[in-house]
């Protein structure tokens, strides 16, 4: 019998690499001040699609929904932030603010297995809850690009401004203008998008090479006062602190409840194909409110722990990570078997690595 496709049994150097990524990201989490966060790995239905957005391909297309025998539609998870944010607002976790929390666990989306791309991964995430604060953006973006940087993975910083609520709206009804009059060289997906989220379209995976969409009107041409000003000082302040960074306006993110700053880091490897993004995340500003909570913001990011893997295991060979007895205790005849054997386990019983 054989594992599920899209699946993976996780052993030997893989294992081993897996959990050194995993101890670096939670070293850094400690550091800057983040408390673990664990949520079920199922979740009502309803806490995604109110969260990550109906038209997106994750609600249409990617879910594992099943029923419970009440009839309750539930899902598991393919996603960190919106079980991160209900549990945060279930649990009153925002009283003292900014409340700063990190997570990992195993997500679940039904995707055409590729490189970088399973059905079931691995996925770290933090999530900051407090004022709407452009210096709070640059922290998080900053804590990763220290990830980016414990790993020496050559990657880089790619950050845009999708607006706040009057600016999206604004620009969305420019887009729905234009790409209603190009259907005939979108696909499907776009065409059911352009009434519902047309900013959707710039960043399909087939849509967004062609010239139709790059040539689509920008979102800096409909940001506010307020948005513009909030952009430019966390650009100031990512300049200051030399975080290297590209203004990319195509880069908004594949989930409904970004608003303002949005960042991905990408690979420069030419080994990881088109699945290059490493990081990514950004601001949300009315996550908190739907699910019942205070009207208060947020910003975090979410990683896929495989992709760093493939990285790390380019740059760090296994025997490095590997844990090596500090003791070595061997048997000089079989009568001494038992003696090694009491040896060994009060050895252990006081910390030492033996064998």
């Amino acid at each position: 019998m054989n594992r599920p496709k899209g699946t993976k049994d996780i052993y030997g150097d893989v294992a081993l690499y897996r959990r050194y990524v995993e101890s670096v990201l939670e070293s850094i989490a400690n550091v800057h001040g983040y408390q673990y966060l664990e949520t079920p790995i199922f979740e009502r239905k309803e806490v995604f699609v109110k969260s990550v957005g109906e038209t997106t391909d994750i609600i249409g297309k990617e879910m594992y929904e099943f029923k419970d025998r009440k009839g309750r539609e539930m899902v598991l998870r393919p996603e960190g932030t919106a079980g991160a944010i209900r549990a945060i607002v279930e649990n009153k976790l925002y009283i003292k603010l900014p409340f700063k929390a990190f997570y990992k666990g195993q997500m679940f989306r039904y995707e055409n297995p590729q490189k970088g791309r399973q059905r079931q991964f691995s996925q770290f995430g933090v999530e900051v809850i407090g004022e709407k604060d452009p210096y709070l953006d640059a922290e998080v973006i900053m804590m990763a690009n220290m990830i980016i940087k414990s790993f020496d993975i050559k990657a880089k910083l790619y950050i845009n401004s999708i607006g706040d609520r009057e600016s999206r709206k604004k620009y969305s009804d420019a887009l729905k203008e234009y790409f209603n009059n190009h259907k005939d060289t979108l696909t499907k997906d776009s065409i059911a998008r352009i009434d519902k989220n047309p900013m959707r379209i710039l960043d399909d995976k087939i849509d967004s090479k062609k010239d139709v969409v790059k040539n689509a009107p920008k979102i800096s041409e409909f940001l506010s006062d307020q948005s513009i000003k909030y952009f430019k000082t966390l650009q100031d302040f990512l300049t200051k602190m030399s975080i290297n960074f590209t203004v990319d306006e195509t880069i908004v993110r594949g989930l409904d409840y970004y608003s303002e700053t949005t960042f991905e880091f990408k690979s420069l490897s030419d080994q990881v194909g088109s699945q290059d993004t490493l990081i990514g995340g950004g601001r949300y500003e009315s996550l908190v409110k739907d699910f019942g909570g205070p009207e208060v913001g947020g910003v975090g990011f979410a990683l896929g722990i495989e992709r760093i893997v493939n990285e790390v295991k380019e740059k760090i060979d296994v025997n490095d990570i590997r844990i090596k007895p500090n003791i070595f205790v061997l048997n000089i005849d079989k009568d001494s078997k038992e003696v090694v054997a009491s040896i060994v386990y009060m050895l252990r019983l006081s910390g030492y690595q033996t064998d």
